[in-house]
């Protein structure tokens, strides 16, 4: 298991969980001194300048991508389940931009926030309908490129429509596309407990973890038992990254630093 931090390569707006905000050397050097392998990455404009020095800058600090997160996205109000099917075809259009970026660092693209919320008298069905109608289209980019596409089920205080893992994974199968799931613990623990018979469930179409807090802060940091889904994960040989994708309130330093503390007494435990 590889441990890993969440990024922005924009200035991130208050609220964004990303716990660096801008692609720097310093945020890079801080990263890879405190033992992350990797990051998840929060792009808007794959074409900018940023975006190039920032994918340029992890190949140099030797950083994995994890999952590229086109959430900016869904602030500027794109989409892909949207009933107006001018902004699903831009959504489609500028996440597939996202896709063809991501093939250049090997990483998988999340279908989160950006599949938004159904509206009040539709029902699940018709939205569904129309979001995997539009993560359909962006396979038709992404398997050729070899980037895994995967949904992150979201509390139902910020999305109204696929809120827990194990919804997640009824949709996935209904839809019977070739889509992942981006689990993450925080959600999690706001809507599905027991974590572990869930993840049990769900860990054959698991590609991605965020391994956050009750509180959306680093592991120990609040109420929710990770040290029991770390164990849990390293006996079934899970691979795949656990990302802080955590609020940085004032000091993300300091919170950098425990999410690498308890990564190293987690490894060093199960050694």
């Amino acid at each position: 298991m590889k441990p890993s931090v969440s990024i922005s390569i924009f200035e991130a707006p208050v609220g964004m969980p990303a716990l660096f905000s801008r692609v720097t050397d310093s945020h890079l050097k801080t990263i890879k001194d405190l033992g992350y392998e990797g990051v998840d990455l929060f792009m808007d404009n794959p074409h900018s300048n940023e975006t190039k020095e920032a994918i340029q800058k992890l190949k140099e600090y030797e950083l994995g991508v994890g999952v590229v997160m086109p959430a900016a996205l869904a602030r500027q109000g794109l989409c892909l389940g949207s009933k107006e099917e001018d902004i699903r075809k831009e959504a489609i259009k500028q996440i597939g931009e996202i896709i063809e970026c991501t093939s250049s660092c090997q990483g998988m693209v999340s279908l989160g926030l950006v599949r938004g919320s159904k509206e009040e008298e539709e029902t699940m069905e018709e939205f569904l309908k129309r979001y995997f109608a539009s993560c359909e289209e962006l396979l038709k980019i992404s398997e050729p490129l070899g980037v895994p596409l995967v949904i992150e089920p979201i509390n139902k205080l910020e999305i109204n429509t696929i809120n827990k893992v194990s919804e997640c994974v009824e949709a996935i199968h209904q839809s019977g596309l070739p889509l992942y799931i981006m689990a993450d613990t925080y959600h999690m623990f706001l809507e599905e407990e027991p974590m572990i018979e869930t993840l049990q469930e769900a860990l054959p179409l698991i590609k991605h973890i965020h391994l956050v807090d009750s509180n959306r802060l680093a592991p120990g940091m609040g109420e929710a038992n990770l040290k029991e889904v770390y164990r849990f994960l390293k006996k079934e040989n899970y691979k795949g990254y656990l990302c802080l994708e955590v609020n940085p309130l004032n000091d993300p330093m300091h919170i950098a630093k425990e999410g690498a503390k308890f990564f190293k007494e987690m490894q060093d435990e199960t050694v």
